[in-house]
């Protein structure tokens, strides 16, 4: 290792402030990027070129830009931080493995489909193993997926479409159901078809978090209309408290019926558009614990199927 290293006169800090400054192509922006004030991480920067006795970037009033030597650097930053990120997941992964323990991320409504039930008997068929849990959104899952972070995670049948990294797997069987408040005009309907929305003022998931929407939206789309997505949020139960207030209609998954609501009424869609919940996984990735629990689901659990 670099005598500038093991005397500690280079400092992962100082590479990474230097990194974020090459990046941003500004010391302000890079300071609140980093959520530090500026003055603190320009002494780092210059310690880092007093050490390796050479400048990193031309400096004017306004904007910095990178040396020959800055740009160098700028390329074997992300070479150094990559390595780390890998190192630092295969370990946790290592250690998730021998402490037989399976990480999983998943979406708020999990609990409402019975997946505890699941959980339960999983536990019951293997005591030794222990799940984590983290609440998140499905394209958070994603990364978290692909970064190593967690092992398996809990989403909609919409967001297991046009992943080719990922292998998921049915946990529950259901569709969508039409929410509308209770002074709706069709509050006392069985039925509805899709079409009949085309005008409403509708509540979706936020797109930038859950791929749910851009899927209801086709399934919109097939029916002739676009539809009219008067609010974006970031949890569906959210969606219920704006068709409660009278404010829009939603499309739920079914599991959503047992959150009663006096201001809410449950309508059957005449279409079946599947909002199963699903777990996804990497492909070509598998832990002893993360085996185990996909025997589980292939073998040992029946995937539960929505009657109403």
């Amino acid at each position: 290792m670099h005598d500038l290293i093991t005397s500690g006169r280079i400092t992962l800090r100082m590479l990474r402030y230097f990194h974020q400054v090459a990046v941003s192509g500004h010391f302000g922006r890079a300071a609140e990027e980093l959520h530090i004030s500026k003055s603190p991480m320009s002494i780092q920067i210059k310690e880092l070129e007093v050490a390796l006795g050479l400048s990193l970037f031309h400096r004017d009033s306004r904007n910095v830009s990178l040396t020959a030597a800055g740009r160098v650097l700028k390329r074997e930053c992300e070479q150094i931080f990559n390595t780390l990120d890998y190192a630092i997941t295969n370990t946790q992964r290592q250690g998730r493995a021998e402490n037989s323990t399976l990480s999983i991320g998943m979406v708020s409504s999990a609990f409402l489909d019975g997946f505890a039930n699941l959980l339960s008997d999983f536990k019951g068929k293997h005591p030794d193993c222990s799940l984590n849990f983290t609440e998140l959104a499905p394209n958070q899952q994603k990364e978290a997926l692909d970064g190593g972070t967690i092992d398996l995670g809990i989403c909609r049948y919409g967001d297991t479409l046009n992943e080719p990294a990922l292998n998921s797997k049915v946990l529950v069987r259901e569709n969508l159901i039409l929410a509308v408040p209770n002074t709706h005009p069709l509050k006392d309907r069985r039925v509805v078809a899709l079409e009949e929305l085309k005008d409403e003022e509708m509540a979706v998931l936020d797109r930038s978090m859950s791929n749910s929407t851009p899927f209801l939206i086709a399934r919109c789309k097939d029916q002739g209309f676009y539809p009219k997505a008067a609010f974006e949020v970031q949890e569906p139960s959210t969606l219920l408290a704006l068709v409660a207030s009278g404010q829009a209609v939603a499309l739920v998954s079914d599991c959503f019926r047992s959150q009663k609501s006096k201001n809410v009424r449950f309508i059957r869609l005449k279409e079946d558009i599947p909002a199963d919940l699903c777990a996804i996984y990497k492909k070509n990735y598998e832990t002893e614990i993360l085996r185990k629990f996909l025997q589980f689901i292939e073998f040992d659990y029946k995937p539960q199927i929505d009657e109403n």
